[in-house]
């Protein structure tokens, strides 16, 4: 149950494209159109997370309602979604009704009004009315991504892939005329430029390549990056040396080099970047990459170069290289004074943060107590949003509580919670505090009441007819919309990369929707980009798709039935499989809960049952929930200990506790011998805290009065 490295997706996921269907231009009419929207009933529903029943009702009491104008809109987009929803259920008469002359109420989305119209006329085998609906689109909305509809409902194939080529449809249509015909290069040229994200796109890739034509160089940009995402570096490497020349393209060139283990090539291609773009942000970022494979007196140039043109960058090559010098070197003299220079002229960095926790954590463990609090306050003070300044406030409060110091302690656990509310540090720094949250031994039993988000906020990027399919949690026509106005760009501005993480993870693309909002945090961008970054993330949208209820009702049906925390269960999906219904890891474990087989074998034996499905959510759920009440029994309820076992294996974590005892937990997890298995708990359980914090009210409550409460540099006064 380990978290997948190779990933396999074995079948369709929920909220992709519907199976391909080789048939007539009617038959395409009869198929496609009517599973065009079709979604997971056991799944929540992608506005307001509430069961599709309770939210029809609520929908139709509203759309009833006459008042103001306010009101009028309220219900004129209630009638839409209410349609929506019955498509979904495949109840077409009432989705016609709810549709009836709706387009001239609602203007912004006629055009989608008419998908909706036709699919439920399909649905109904209105074959007629449905294709006048479909012409009635085309000829009032040629240029709408809705017509891509039309187009693919009507047969009309080649217009489809001109016209809107990076549509969804058009990707079936592609892959639909490969099937047929898989040499064609428009067809591997299309689906390289548009789809280089589609799951099998490496088999494309090499017969567009092998048949040698005459690509361009943005082609072999969208090449290089499909040939990157499936781990073919070397195939990267190649392509990216074809591409269209900028900065992006030189570093990517580079780093597939490095990835691909050719060390010199990769060192002087890092070098081409920093001569050719030396005012990018790519540039220092290559001399970082230096200093991680030169040798070491190339890698103290390639630092000392960062330090005298690169100053936002001086911090970490600073730290990089007083540990070259240390430990490569054997210089300490040297390696002190460029701790030195770190502290006194880069205190801010984030690397002076993780020197002076370094620095702390040998100070404690020296029994100089007092000193490893004053050196904290010193990192609160000069870093406070510094990636060690989680850690080490939660730390410096424990420390606080054993020299007796609870005043002290009490300031640095808030602290903990109000600059890092997203840190697992912040759930132990509250449970600390005695809040409600769980601890290791009561997170299994902590189930606070949750309510889920109810209203969405227009997104930072995309046209008005976008924001309002978001909004109303039209999340297929909102992707396809999408999609077809970025029209396969390959350098995406922030707010775009933020705009298509969340309507990735709004249709079930978790994997690569969540690992698109974190790259965010890493990618390298100039520093206007970066303040623009920071307030991307205070979006709601961000944090909710981070971490979203996909399959709420059955993760806590299935909890509740094992009196395990619904919170604590979906944490643990997400970390194991982002809630990729049918995804593998290397090691063949399968789906939501990524249980191995053998296991899965052991578990039916367990409840006596022959007849299962590991890629269904419904058994996944059941016998992951099984296994980890399990793992909790034979731990007396311990979840830190539990969710170690799920991953490391019972006889594993049994061995850590005969050798060493559990003692300080938070210790224990610190010592894990394992190193996936150590951060695999941090985050389970970090996951849990953010669950809680997010989604319980009362959670939430106590985290805002906190944030209210004072300066988050208070510290800093001590």
């Amino acid at each position: 149950m380990r978290w997948p490295i190779v990933l396999m997706l074995s079948a369709t996921l929920a909220g992709a494209s519907a199976p391909l269907i080789m048939a007539s231009s009617e038959s395409n009419l009869t198929l496609n159109a009517s599973l065009a929207n079709n979604r997971d009933d056991k799944s929540f529903d992608p506005l307001i997370y509430s069961p599709v029943k309770q939210r029809l009702a609520k929908l139709e009491t509203q759309a009833k309602q006459q008042s103001s104008s306010s009101t009028d809109t309220d219900r004129i987009r209630a009638r839409l979604v209410i349609a929506d929803i019955h498509l979904n259920n495949r109840k077409p008469r009432e989705a016609i009704a709810a549709l009836d002359k709706l387009e001239t109420e609602y203007p912004i989305l006629a055009d989608y009004i008419l998908v909706k119209r036709a699919q439920a006329q399909t649905q109904l085998r209105d074959l007629q009315s449905a294709k006048t609906t479909w012409e009635s689109l085309l000829k009032n909305f040629p240029d709408s991504p809705a017509a891509a509809e039309a187009m693919f409902a009507l047969g009309q194939n080649q217009q489809l892939l001109q016209k809107f080529p990076a549509h969804p449809r058009s990707q079936e249509v592609a892959l639909r005329l490969l099937a047929q015909a898989p040499n064609r290069v428009d067809l591997l040229a299309h689906m390289a430029t548009y789809f280089s994200d589609y799951k099998e796109i490496a088999p494309i890739l090499n017969r567009l390549v092998a048949s040698s034509p005459t690509l361009t160089a943005e082609q072999w940009w969208a090449i290089a990056d499909g040939y990157y995402n499936k781990f073919e570096f070397g195939k990267a490497a190649n392509a990216y040396a074809r591409a269209t020349a900028n900065p992006i393209t030189a570093y990517n060139y580079a780093r597939s080099l490095h990835r691909g283990k050719q060390i010199g090539a990769a060192i002087a291609a890092y070098n081409r970047v920093v001569q050719q773009y030396p005012q990018s942000p790519q540039a220092p970022r290559a001399l970082i990459r230096i200093t991680q494979i030169d040798s070491p007196q190339a890698a103290i140039a390639a630092a000392d170069r960062i330090v005298a043109s690169y100053p936002d960058t001086a911090g970490e090559a600073l730290g990089i290289k007083s540990t070259i010098l240390q430990d490569k070197l054997n210089s300490p003299k040297a390696a002190s004074d460029a701790r030195n220079l770190l502290l006194s002229r880069y205190g801010s960095s984030d690397d002076a943060g993780e020197l002076r926790w370094r620095i702390a954590k040998g100070q404690a463990r020296g029994g100089q107590i007092q000193n490893a609090i004053a050196t904290v306050d010193t990192l609160i003070a000069n870093s406070p949003d510094g990636s060690s300044t989680a850690e080490a406030s939660f730390w410096a409060g424990k420390w606080a509580n054993q020299i007796g110091n609870k005043a002290k302690a009490k300031k640095f656990f808030e602290f903990t919670i109000r600059q890092h509310p997203d840190s697992y540090y912040a759930w132990r720094s509250a449970s600390s505090l005695g809040w409600q949250v769980g601890t290791f031994t009561t997170a299994r039993y902590t189930t606070p009441a949750i309510a889920l988000p109810t209203a969405r906020k227009a997104l930072p990027s995309g046209s008005q007819k976008l924001q309002e399919l978001y909004v109303l949690g039209l999340d297929r026509d909102a992707r396809s919309q999408w999609v077809t106005e970025v029209r396969g760009k390959r350098n995406l501005e922030p707010k775009e990369i933020f705009t298509d993480g969340v309507l990735r993870v709004a249709n079930k693309d978790n994997l690569i929707g969540i690992k698109t909002l974190e790259s965010l945090d890493w990618i390298d961008v100039s520093n206007t980009q970066k303040a623009e970054i920071v307030q991307l993330k205070q979006h709601p949208a961000y944090i909710h798709s981070l971490y979203p209820f996909h399959y709420w009702d059955l993760i806590s049906n299935w909890a509740n039935e094992r009196k395990l925390s619904p919170a604590l269960v979906i944490g643990l999906m997400r970390q194991e499989s982002r809630f990729e219904a049918q995804i593998r890891s290397r090691s063949g474990a399968i789906g939501l809960m990524q249980i191995m087989p053998d296991t899965g074998s052991w578990i039916a034996s367990k409840k006596g049952v022959s007849n299962y499905n590991l890629d269904s959510p419904e058994d996944n759920i059941n016998f992951g929930t099984w296994y980890l009440d399990y793992t909790h029994s034979r731990y007396g309820n311990n979840s830190m200990l539990a969710v170690a076992s799920y991953n490391a294996g019972p006889g594993a974590v049994g061995r850590w506790v005969e050798a060493k005892g559990v003692g300080d937990p938070d210790e224990f997890v610190n010592n894990i011998p394992y190193d996936e298995t150590r951060d695999y708990v941090s985050k389970v359980l970090g996951n849990y805290w953010n669950y809680m914090r997010l989604y319980s009210p009362s959670v939430q409550q106590q985290v805002a009065n906190l944030q209210q409460s004072s300066n988050v540099n208070a510290l800093s006064k001590f």
